[in-house]
C-alpha cells in the first residue's frame, strides 16, 4: 500500500481553492455558450443555429468536461489532512458525480445531425444543478472545518 501524504489544513484548503477556482473559472466561460444553446431550445431554433455556432457550443462544453474531470482526478490525488478525510471522500464523490453529469450534457449533442438528446440534457442539467448545490455545501463545511 502507498503511503498517504498529509498537509496541514491551510495547506489543503489553499490545494482545494485553486481546484475550485480552475472549475468556477471553467463555469463562468462556459455559461454564455450555454446561453445561447439555451436560447435557442425555447426558441426551437438549434436547428437553425449556423452549423459553425454549434460546433463551437459542442467544442466549449467538451473542453469544461476535460476541466472538470481533471479536477476531479486532482481531488482524487490530493493530499488530505487526517481528520477531513471523510468530509473530502464525500465532497469528492459528489464533484466526480458532477463531472459525469456534465459528460452527459456534451454527449447529447449530436454535432453532425445538429440535434440535441432532450431527455438527456435536461436530466443533466437538473443533475448538475443539484450536485453542484450539494458540493458547494460540503465545501463550505470542509473550509470553516479547517480554518
Amino acid at each position: 500500500m502507498a503511503k498517504t501524504k498529509f498537509v496541514s489544513p491551510q495547506q489543503y484548503a489553499a490545494n482545494l481553492g485553486q481546484v475550485i477556482q480552475s472549475t468556477e473559472d471553467t463555469g463562468n466561460k462556459v455559461a454564455p455558450y450555454f446561453e445561447k444553446l439555451d436560447d435557442a431550445i425555447q426558441a426551437d431554433q438549434v436547428a437553425q443555429m449556423p452549423k459553425a455556432e454549434f460546433q463551437e457550443v459542442s467544442l466549449e462544453f467538451d473542453e469544461a468536461v476535460a476541466v472538470y474531470q481533471d479536477a476531479a482526478t486532482k481531488m482524487q490525488n490530493m493530499a488530505v489532512p487526517v481528520r477531513m478525510m471523510g468530509l473530502h471522500k464525500t465532497m469528492e464523490k459528489t464533484f466526480t458525480a458532477y463531472a459525469q453529469a456534465t459528460q452527459v450534457m456534451a454527449d447529447a449533442l449530436d454535432v453532425e445531425n445538429q440535434t440535441i438528446d432532450m431527455e438527456a440534457f435536461k436530466q443533466s442539467e437538473t443533475d448538475q444543478d443539484a450536485l453542484m448545490e450539494k458540493f458547494l455545501v460540503q465545501v463550505r463545511r470542509i473550509l470553516t472545518t479547517s480554518m
